[in-house]
C-alpha cells in the first residue's frame, strides 16, 4: 500500500524530464520524435476515411476530427515544446479522440485495433505525467475495449472476442508501466549523477547546468541573477576536536538549512568541502537580507559554527549574450573575493561585493 500511494500521489515527470532535454540540447530531436508519432497515427484515420464508400455521419465526422487533431498535433509539436498544462490536454485529447475513434468504427476489427493504439496515448503518459493520468487511460482503454470485445464477440465468437481482450489490454497495461519502470530507474540515476553524495545538493557540474537553464527560462518579473558563496568558519575546528564523522553530519544539516532558509527557487550547490554555492533570479540587485538570513540560521546552531558569506548580482539582460557564461563564472568569482573579505573582518556576516 505504502508504494501504490506513493505511485498516486507522484507528481508529473514533465517539468524535470524537460530540464534533462533542454540541458543536454535534446529538445529538438524529442519534438521529431514526438511528432513522428501522430505522423503515423494520421495514416489510419485517412486511410479508413479513403476506403470508405459510404461511412456512417459519426464515423465520418468523428474521423475527420481524428485526423485534424493528428495533423494539428504534428504541426504543434514540429514548432513549440508544450507547456506542462498543454501537454496534459493533447494527452487527454488523444485518449478521447482515439478511443472515440474506435466506437463510432462499422467493423468490430477495426474498433478492437483501435483500442489497441491508445498504447500510445498511455506511453506518453507514462513517459511525461503521472498515474492519475495514466488511469484515465486505462479508464478510457476499458470502455472502447468493452464495446469492441462485445461487438467481437456477436460478429465472429468467443474464441475471436477473448483474443481480442488480450491483444488490447496486454500492451494497453504492461508498456505504459515498463516505460513509467525504466525512466524512474533513469530519474534515480540521473539525480544520483547531479548531487553531492554527503549533502544530497546538487554538485557543481549539475549546479552550472541549472544555471543556464535557469538563465534561459527565468520568471518573467526577474531582473536579476545573483550568485551567494558561503564557508563555514572554523570548520577544521570541527573536524579535529570531534571527528570527520562530526564534521560530515554538520555539513548535512547545514545543507538542510540551505534548503530551509534559501529561497524557494534557489540553485544550490556544495562547491567543495565547506563551501556552498547559491544562485537564483530575482527582482533587485539587493540580496543582502537573503545572505543574512542564512548567516543568522546557521549561527543558531548548537555546534557553534558560523558562516561567511559573498554575494554578487548583475542585471538579467547582461547574461542573455554569448558572453553569459563567463559572465557567470566572473560573478562567481566576484562572490568568492567578497565571502574572503567577510572571513577577514571577522567572518559571521555577508558582504556585498563592489563589483557587481
Amino acid at each position: 500500500m505504502p508504494r501504490l500511494k506513493s505511485w498516486w500521489t507522484q507528481p508529473d515527470q514533465f517539468d524535470w524530464l524537460t530540464a534533462f532535454l533542454r540541458q543536454r540540447d535534446l529538445i529538438r530531436p524529442a519534438q521529431v520524435i514526438l511528432a513522428i508519432v501522430p505522423a503515423s497515427a494520421a495514416w489510419v484515420p485517412f486511410t479508413v476515411l479513403v476506403a470508405q464508400r459510404r461511412p456512417g455521419a459519426a464515423s465520418a465526422i468523428v474521423g475527420a476530427l481524428t485526423l485534424t487533431f493528428a495533423v494539428g498535433s504534428v504541426v504543434f509539436l514540429l514548432t513549440h515544446w508544450p507547456t506542462r498544462r498543454q501537454s496534459r490536454i493533447v494527452a487527454i485529447a488523444g485518449m478521447v479522440f482515439t478511443g472515440g475513434w474506435s466506437v463510432v468504427q462499422p467493423s468490430a476489427a477495426l474498433a478492437a485495433l483501435g483500442c489497441a493504439a491508445l498504447v500510445v496515448t498511455g506511453g506518453y503518459v507514462a513517459l511525461f505525467h503521472g498515474a492519475r493520468l495514466l488511469m484515465l487511460n486505462y479508464v478510457v482503454v476499458a470502455v472502447a475495449a468493452t464495446i469492441a470485445v462485445r461487438r467481437l464477440a456477436d460478429e465472429a465468437d468467443l474464441a475471436a472476442a477473448a483474443a481480442g481482450f488480450w491483444l488490447i489490454w496486454y500492451p494497453n497495461f504492461f508498456v505504459p508501466l515498463i516505460i513509467w519502470g525504466m525512466l524512474q530507474a533513469t530519474a534515480t540515476y540521473v539525480r544520483r549523477a547531479e548531487q553531492d553524495p554527503l549533502t544530497g545538493l546538487l554538485n557543481r557540474r549539475a549546479f552550472t547546468e541549472s544555471v543556464a537553464d535557469r538563465l534561459a527560462h527565468h520568471a518573467g518579473a526577474h531582473t536579476h541573477f545573483a550568485v551567494m558563496m558561503a564557508d563555514l568558519d572554523d570548520f577544521k575546528r570541527i573536524n579535529d576536536t570531534s571527528g570527520h564523522p562530526a564534521g560530515d553530519q554538520l555539513l548535512q544539516v547545514i545543507a538542510g538549512l540551505m534548503r530551509d532558509h534559501a529561497p524557494a527557487d534557489a540553485i544550490i550547490c556544495r562547491a567543495g568541502g565547506e563551501e556552498f554555492l547559491i544562485a537564483l533570479t530575482c527582482t533587485t540587485a539587493d540580496v543582502a537580507p537573503h545572505a543574512a538570513l542564512l548567516c543568522k540560521a546557521i549561527a543558531k546552531h548548537p555546534s557553534g559554527i558560523t558562516a561567511s558569506i559573498g554575494t554578487a548580482t548583475v542585471e538579467l539582460h547582461r547574461l542573455c549574450t554569448g558572453d553569459g557564461g563567463r559572465l557567470v563564472d566572473e560573478l562567481v568569482l566576484l562572490a568568492d573575493n567578497a565571502m574572503y573579505a567577510a572571513k577577514r573582518r571577522g567572518g559571521n556576516q555577508a558582504l556585498q561585493s563592489a563589483g557587481s
